[in-house]
C-alpha cells in the first residue's frame, strides 16, 4: 500500500525478527495506512536477545529520534523488556508517544523440555512489559486470558508486594488483533491436487520441537495404521539440529508413506506442498494463533486440531478432537472424498476473514484510536 507523506508515524521494535514475528511486520509493512520504521535484532539467542535489547534498541530509537523526530506511536513485540527500555529512552522518547506491546508469544506457559528447568524470571518481564505499556496486543483471546491467569498465579507466589500489581488495569488495556497470514497472488497460487480414492494425504506444518508434541502425530499414524486406513504424509515443518525421536520412527515405519520430508526452500515450492494436503494435522501442547494452519486451510486442507489453545476461536467445533483416537475417527470421515470437499469449501471462506489485508486493517483502526487519545489527552 501507498503510504502518503503525510502518514502518521510508528516507530516498530522487533528484537527477535524471525519467523512469524519477521512474516507479520512485513503483512504490516505491506498493507498498513501508517508510515513504519521498523528497527530489529537477529532471531537468535533468545534469552540473550530478551536482556539486552532494551540497551541496543534504544540507542538504535535515539538515533532515529534525533534524526527524525517525534513517532506518532511506539510499537514493540513482547521480545523488548519495555520497561527497561522506557527507563533508557525516558530523556529522548517525549512522555506523550503511547507505547503498544504486541504479544505473539509469552513465557508463562512455554513447555519446558525434558531436561530444562522452569525460569519464570522471563514471564515476569512479560508483565513488567504490560504494566509499562499503554495498551497491550495479543494475537488470540487465548493468549489474553492465559497471560492475565498465569500473572495471577505468578504473582500469588510471591512473597509480598503482591497488591502493587493491578492485574484489573492491565485487562483494561488488552485487545485482540489476529496477525493474519499473506496467501499467494490468484496468479502464483498453485493448483490443488485433484481430489481421488487414493489414500488421504495428512500434512504436518509445526516447528518439530518439544512442544508441538510430534510423538503425537507418531501415536496417529499408528492408530490409523492398526484401523487399516491408508495414507500419505507431508512433512514440513522447521527442524532443530538434533530431531525427535518420533521424527525418525515416522521416516522407519512409514517411508512407504511419505511424499515430502523437510523444510520447503522456497515461498512457491511451500505452497505447492500445502495444495497437496487433503487434511492438516496439530498435536501441540503450545499454540497462541496458528499461522500455518490457516495458510493450509486456505489451500484447501481439512483441519485436525486439539480442542484447546487458539484452535477453538479460530475454527468450528468439527475440526477438533481431544484424543488421538477422536483425530483417527476425524481422519476416517474425511477419507470420503464428497464430505472432504464439503469441508474444503467452507473453511477456506472462514479464514478469509484472517487474511493479513483484513487483520491489518484492524490493526490500523487500533492505531488510529491510539494515536487520536494520546493527541486529545496531551
Amino acid at each position: 500500500m501507498a503510504v502518503p507523506d503525510s502518514a502518521p508515524t510508528i516507530l516498530a521494535i522487533d528484537p527477535f525478527h524471525g519467523g512469524s514475528h519477521r512474516v507479520f511486520m512485513q503483512q504490516v509493512r505491506k498493507h498498513s495506512r501508517f508510515d513504519w520504521h521498523v528497527m530489529t535484532d537477529k532471531p537468535v539467542h533468545w534469552k540473550w536477545r530478551s536482556s539486552h535489547s532494551p540497551v541496543s534498541m534504544s540507542n538504535s530509537a535515539q538515533a532515529w529520534i534525533e534524526k527524525h523526530g517525534q513517532p506518532d506511536m511506539v510499537f514493540c513485540t513482547d521480545m523488548l523488556d519495555l520497561a527497561a527500555w522506557a527507563g533508557l529512552m525516558r530523556h529522548s522518547l517525549s512522555a506523550v508517544v503511547p507505547i503498544v506491546a504486541y504479544f505473539h508469544e509469552s513465557q508463562f506457559t512455554y513447555p519446558t523440555s525434558p531436561d530444562a528447568r522452569v525460569d519464570l524470571h522471563y514471564a515476569y518481564r512479560n508483565l513488567l512489559t504490560a504494566l509499562a505499556a499503554d495498551q497491550c496486543w495479543f494475537n488470540s483471546a487465548f493468549h489474553r486470558d492465559t497471560f492475565l491467569r498465569e500473572s495471577g498465579r505468578l504473582l500469588a507466589q510471591m512473597p509480598d508486594g503482591r497488591g502493587d500489581y493491578d492485574l484489573q488495569a492491565v485487562a483494561s488495556k488488552c485487545q485482540v488483533i489476529y496477525p493474519g497470514f499473506e496467501p499467494p497472488n490468484g496468479d502464483d497460487l498453485p493448483p490443488r491436487r485433484t481430489s481421488d480414492d487414493g489414500p488421504i494425504s495428512i500434512g504436518w506444518v509445526s516447528r518439530w520441537e518439544h512442544d508441538k508434541r510430534p510423538d503425537r502425530l507418531l501415536s496417529l499414524c499408528q492408530e490409523l495404521q492398526s484401523r487399516g486406513i491408508p495414507f500419505r504424509l507431508v512433512l514440513l515443518g522447521s527442524r532443530p539440529a538434533r530431531e525427535p525421536e518420533a521424527l525418525r520412527c515416522i521416516r522407519v515405519s512409514y517411508s512407504h508413506c511419505i511424499e515430502h520430508d523437510g523444510f520447503a526452500e522456497s515461498s512457491q515450492a511451500y505452497w505447492s506442498m500445502l495444495a497437496k494436503m487433503d487434511v492438516v494435522v496439530s498435536t501441540a501442547d503450545h499454540e497462541f494463533f496458528g499461522i500455518a494452519i490457516c495458510e493450509a486451510v486456505w489451500s484447501g486442507a481439512v483441519p485436525v486440531l486439539p480442542d484447546r489453545l487458539s484452535y477453538p476461536e479460530l475454527f468450528p467445533d468439527a475440526c477438533l478432537y481431544s484424543t488421538v483416537d477422536q483425530a483417527a475417527d476425524l481422519i476416517s470421515r474425511l477419507t470420503n472424498v464428497g464430505f472432504r470437499q464439503s469441508k474444503q469449501t467452507a473453511l477456506r471462506r472462514q479464514v478469509e476473514r484472517l487474511q493479513a489485508r483484513h487483520t491489518v486493517a484492524e490493526l490500523d483502526k487500533a492505531i488510529g484510536r491510539v494515536i487520536r487519545s494520546a493527541i486529545d489527552d496531551a
